[in-house]
């Protein structure tokens, strides 16, 4: 019950309340058009935001990337980490405030100490509103402050997209000799981020992380009648890696 009522003080909530309560006006005084269109915009938020159909989506993406065992992954020339993580943040003791996908960069360092990779390459891109040298820059900053990674580590430098970290790693791997690398990204993103790098002639052993759409559904949440942002948080992850994808093949990248 506490649950159920912590609900109602988001946002959200509050507008789904009043479509809610807007259908039954309209149904008492017989205005049946009126109260039929409130009644489906509260549906369709609650079908959205208060059912594990979102988690659904989202991992049918990541769910071909799941159930890997580090430990038992072939090793690469190198670990290749995507960016997508951080925000430049002055007040934060290293420059940066992490996001969800901070998984990211814990994955890649552990595959790094598990031997996966003779270096470490740090992607990511740029925001030009905030004083900053980037994302994979301040990544490199943090990774060298905790030593943690026994490895060379190259950063890519501000990238516009996953092309563009893809083009970048392969001048390093002709630089270096690189065969093979070891790519880290979200579970969701991986299908697109691994077309593009093979596209360019990079073979890639796919070590997926950030599996928000599975972890939805292990997590087990009944499906509240109230919905939350959650659910919209998931759709728009999902339908936003379907347009990249489009957008890509369209583009000659896959």
């Amino acid at each position: 019950m506490a649950k159920l009522l912590s609900n109602f003080l988001q946002p959200l909530a509050a507008l789904w309340l009043v479509l809610v309560a807007a259908a039954l006006w309209e149904l008492w005084r017989r205005r049946w058009r009126t109260a039929l269109g409130a009644a489906l915009v509260a549906a369709v938020l609650s079908g959205v935001g208060a059912t594990h159909w979102p988690a659904r989506l989202l991992a049918s993406l990541e769910r071909p990337y799941g159930g890997v065992q580090l430990a038992a992954l072939p090793a690469g020339d190198a670990v290749v980490m995507l960016g997508g993580q951080l925000t430049p943040s002055a007040n934060d003791v290293f420059g940066f405030e992490l996001d969800g996908a901070a998984d990211r960069v814990i994955t890649a360092v552990e595959a790094v100490r598990q031997h996966k990779g003779r270096a470490l390459v740090l992607g990511g891109g740029w925001n030009p509103h905030v004083p900053n040298p980037g994302e994979g820059e301040l990544l490199r900053r943090f990774v060298a402050a905790w030593q943690v990674v026994p490895v060379p580590v190259h950063v890519l430098g501000p990238c516009r997209d996953t092309r563009d970290e893809a083009e970048r790693t392969r001048q390093l791997a002709e630089t270096h000799g690189w065969r093979r690398v070891v790519l880290v990204t979200s579970a969701a993103h991986m299908r697109r981020a691994a077309a593009v790098f093979r596209r360019l002639g990079l073979e890639v052993v796919c070590l997926a992380c950030d599996f928000e759409g599975l972890a939805a559904l292990e997590a087990g949440r009944p499906n509240y009648l109230v919905p939350g942002l959650r659910g919209f948080a998931l759709l728009q992850r999902y339908l936003y890696e379907q347009a990249g994808w489009w957008v890509y093949r369209w583009r000659g990248w896959l």
